[in-house]
């Protein structure tokens, strides 16, 4: 998915500075402090806070079993937002089991992958965290991933992404990436079309001045086949909202994605009518008998199956960020 040519060009510091505070976790951005606990054999030896260093042991209830509502209440007692327990003979192991998968050959998403499968792998066998992240991610293998990547985006495309300024001063956010070869190979920012198209001209009417946008990235880039421009506040409410968020604020036009690919439409008018009719059918299929709820149920599994763009990937990134979402709600 990423080049190992990739060509950073016209990078914006304060763009890129500004997407990693929208797409961080507000409790990772705080200050908050975090625990290391290492285990010898079931046995807690040391203990690590940071922004303190080593601290005096404070036991751990439960030792030498490591479960989940101890953990959180240990969290609380060492008044830290996360814990990691570790056991001493796993850190050497995975050390070595990481290294052994790894490849010079794999982009970056590759070998994320790799640690994360191995961090997953050993979750509640030598390893535990709170909150319990490893539980919840999945780790599918770089060739889904990149399948699934190449189904979606086409190839000599450009994939683009603004976030203006709530006050329409300025552009908050921008990126600029464009595909070649199945790899993301060349990225900028808005800086690299300014002189097409002045920043603050454009968040002052982005809503209408969008395609003016798109052209430019197509005149110097590759023609765009997914372009997002919102503001903000917008985007706040689609990340932390419910899931047809993003198709209310398409409706009210605060967020415009144009162009946009044949399988987004798709996801996106699927949201729509889900929000539409979810209360209703749901009324309807407390009348219904059971067999005919089991009939409808199966019926809808097929079709979704049949058009979900994700299938390769063997999870539901939406239905992953559903669990997901409510880290970023401040």
């Amino acid at each position: 998915m990423l080049s190992a040519e990739l060509d950073l060009t016209d990078l914006d510091a304060r763009h890129w500075n500004n997407w990693w505070r929208l797409l961080t976790p507000p409790r990772v951005l705080a200050p908050a402090r975090w625990a290391l606990a290492i285990l010898d054999r079931g046995t807690l030896t040391h203990l690590i806070i940071r922004g303190e260093g080593a601290r005096p042991l404070v036991p751990l209830p439960g030792l030498p079993t490591v479960r989940p509502p101890a953990l959180a209440q240990y969290a609380r007692t060492l008044g830290v937002a996360a814990v990691v327990v570790v056991e001493r003979r796993l850190i050497a192991a995975l050390s070595a089991e990481i290294e052994a998968a790894l490849r010079l050959d794999q982009d970056l998403v590759a070998q994320g992958l790799i640690v994360l499968r191995a961090l997953k792998k050993h979750a509640g066998h030598g390893l535990w965290t709170e909150p319990p992240v490893l539980d919840l991610l999945p780790a599918p293998s770089a060739e889904p991933v990149q399948r699934t990547f190449d189904l979606l985006v086409p190839d000599r495309s450009a994939l683009l992404a603004y976030v203006i300024e709530d006050d329409r001063s300025r552009v908050h956010a921008s990126i600029i990436a464009v595909k070649t070869n199945g790899d993301i190979a060349r990225a900028a920012t808005h800086r690299a079309i300014d002189d097409l198209i002045a920043e603050p001209a454009f968040a002052r009417d982005w809503d209408k001045s969008y395609r003016r946008v798109v052209d430019a990235v197509e005149q110097r880039f590759a023609k765009p086949s997914i372009a997002l421009f919102t503001e903000r506040a917008t985007l706040m409410r689609v990340v932390t909202g419910p899931s047809d968020q993003l198709a209310r604020e398409l409706n009210a036009k605060r967020v415009v994605i144009d162009p946009a690919p044949a399988w987004l439409l798709g996801l996106l008018g699927g949201a729509a009518v889900a929000a539409l009719a979810g209360r209703a059918a749901s009324a309807i299929a407390h009348m219904l008998p059971q067999s005919a709820r089991d009939r409808a149920s199966a019926l809808a599994a097929r079709a979704r199956d049949a058009i979900d763009p994700f299938a390769l990937l063997g999870f539901d990134p939406i239905e992953l960020w559903q669990r997901l979402k409510h880290h970023y709600r401040p």
